[in-house]
C-alpha cells in the first residue's frame, strides 16, 4: 500500500492526528471540537488517512499488567550484507514488540516480551544467536518505563484542546497485574482488528450489550491494561531524524534525568534499563540541526550523564506489535549496501 506524499497532509491533518495521538478513540465530535472543524470533515479525513495507511490507530495490551511477560531490549550487530534479513526475521517474531534498523554501535534493536529469565536465555542462545548473519547481541532488562507513547506532534493543538482530550480519555490507575479473562481477551482480539470499532459493533460481535462492552473496555483502559496508540510516519511531517539513545548515568541521577526527559515533547520513549545502559530513550527529531540542538540543550544539561550513544533509526519495522509492511517490503526489494544501512 502506497502512502501519500507529505504535500497532501495539511495543518488540519496535523491537528487531527495530534488529537488522535492524545485520544485514539475520541469521537468525531470530540476531535472536531479540538481542531475547530466539522464532524463530517473530521470523519472523512480520518477515514481517508486510515485507509491509505497514513495513520494507524492500534490497541495493545500492557504485557506486565496482563501477566504476559516483561520487556527486554536486545541490540544486535550483524555481518556485512546480512542486516536486512536479520532485522526482518526478528521483526516477524510474535514476541517482538518493537524492531528498528539503526546506525552506530548496533545494526538492529528489538524489544522482546519474555515470561522468565529461562525463556530469555533460550531465545537468545537457541534462536537469535542461530539466525544466519547475527554477529553479536547485547541485552538489557527494562526495569521501569517512564514514558511509552506515540505523542510527538507537539504544538499542533492549543493547550485547552489538549487538556479537554486528556480529560475525555481519562486517567490510568494501574493496579496489580492479572491475566485477561475470556471476555476481555475476546474484546482485545476484536480491537486488534479495528481499534476504533463502535460499541454497537463490539456488542454485536461479542454477543453482549453496548453498555457492557463500554464498561469492560473503560475498565481495561483505566487499569492501563489496554492502550490505544496512533502510529504515524514522522517523515510525513518533516521529522526525518528519529533517534535512539543509550545513556550511561550516575545512578543517583537516573530518576531525575528520566523525569526531565519525559517532559520533552519530542521524546516518546524513556526506560530505565539494567545492563548495557542506564536509560534508553527514543526521540523524534526533525533533522541533523535538531539532533544537534537536542544533544547540546537537553542531553548536555542532563544531570548525572556520563556518556551518551546515539543511533539514527533508518527504518522502524515494528511498533507496538504492529508490522510496518512498507519498511519490510523495502528490505526485501532493495539491497543492503553496508552494515547497518539500507539502500
Amino acid at each position: 500500500m502506497t502512502k501519500p506524499s507529505p504535500q497532501r497532509l495539511d495543518e488540519l491533518d496535523r491537528c487531527i492526528l495530534s488529537a488522535l495521538q492524545i485520544h485514539g478513540r475520541a469521537s468525531w465530535q470530540q476531535i472536531a471540537r479540538a481542531v475547530g472543524s466539522s464532524d463530517s470533515t473530521v470523519s472523512r479525513r480520518v477515514n481517508q488517512m486510515l485507509s491509505d495507511g497514513t495513520a494507524q490507530v492500534i490497541a495493545a495490551t500492557d504485557p506486565l499488567l496482563c501477566s504476559k511477560g516483561y520487556p527486554v531490549l536486545v541490540q544486535i550487530t550483524s555481518r556485512a550484507g546480512a542486516t536486512a534479513e536479520v532485522a526482518r526475521e526478528l521483526a516477524l517474531r510474535p514476541d517482538v514488540r518493537f524492531a528498528a534498523l539503526v546506525t552506530g554501535s548496533f545494526d538492529v534493536v528489538v524489544e522482546l516480551i519474555v515470561r522468565s529469565q529461562a525463556e530469555l536465555g533460550s531465545i537468545l542462545f537457541n534462536e537469535i544467536d542461530r539466525i544466519p548473519g547475527v554477529w553479536s547481541t547485547t541485552t538489557e532488562s527494562v526495569v521501569a518505563h517512564y514514558k511509552l507513547a506515540n505523542l510527538w506532534l507537539d504544538g499542533a493543538l492549543p493547550p485547552e484542546a489538549v487538556s479537554q482530550l486528556e480529560a475525555e480519555r481519562g486517567e490510568v490507575e494501574a493496579g496489580s497485574p492479572r491475566p485477561l479473562d475470556e471476555r476481555e481477551q475476546a474484546l482485545v482480539d476484536l480491537l486488534a482488528g479495528d481499534a476504533r470499532a463502535s460499541f454497537a459493533a463490539m456488542a454485536q460481535r461479542l454477543g453482549t450489550s453496548e453498555s457492557a462492552a463500554r464498561r469492560r473496555l473503560d475498565a481495561l483502559v483505566r487499569e492501563g491494561r489496554v492502550r490505544f496508540s496512533t502510529i504515524v510516519d514522522p517523515e510525513l511531517f518533516g521529522y526525518t531524524a528519529p533517534t535512539m539513545y543509550w545513556l550511561h548515568m550516575e545512578l543517583r541521577h537516573v530518576e531525575e534525568a528520566a523525569r526531565i526527559l519525559t517532559q520533552q515533547p519530542d521524546v516518546r520513549y524513556v526506560a530505565a534499563t539494567a545492563g548495557y545502559s542506564d536509560l534508553t530513550v527514543e526521540v523524534v527529531l526533525r533533522d541533523q540541526q535538531d539532533l544537534h540542538r537536542f544533544n547540546m540543550q537537553v542531553l548536555g544539561e542532563l544531570p548525572g550523564l556520563r556518556h551518551a550513544e546515539a543511533g539514527l533509526e533508518l527504518a522502524t519495522l515494528k511498533r507496538a506489535f504492529v508490522l510496518n509492511q512498507k519498511a519490510l517490503d523495502m528490505l526485501t526489494e532493495r539491497p543492503v549496501l553496508s552494515e547497518g544501512a539500507i539502500a
